[in-house]
């Protein structure tokens, strides 16, 4: 699966990630610490991270699935 990333978030990862999900899923927990992990980058953790699967904003409880669209977003600041 594809994984996009928007904002400062997408730095340490240089474009989409490519990565293998089991067909019984994982919570978005696992993925982040996945991702962490296979790209150095301890960011992802970070709690103001969002992730959205689907188009939709979710829970790191949420369990993604191999056919899932999955996107992780850094919060954005504006004046």
């Amino acid at each position: 699966m594809k994984i996009g990333f928007y904002g400062q978030i997408e730095r340490p990862f240089g474009g989409p990630a490519d990565v293998t999900v089991p067909d019984e899923g994982v919570t978005v927990t696992a993925l982040r610490r996945l991702l962490a992990v296979r790209y150095e980058a301890e960011a992802i953790l970070e709690r103001s991270v969002r992730a959205a699967v689907n188009d939709e904003i979710v829970l790191d409880i949420h369990i993604v699935y191999p056919r899932d669209t999955v996107e992780f977003m850094s919060p954005v600041s504006g004046g």
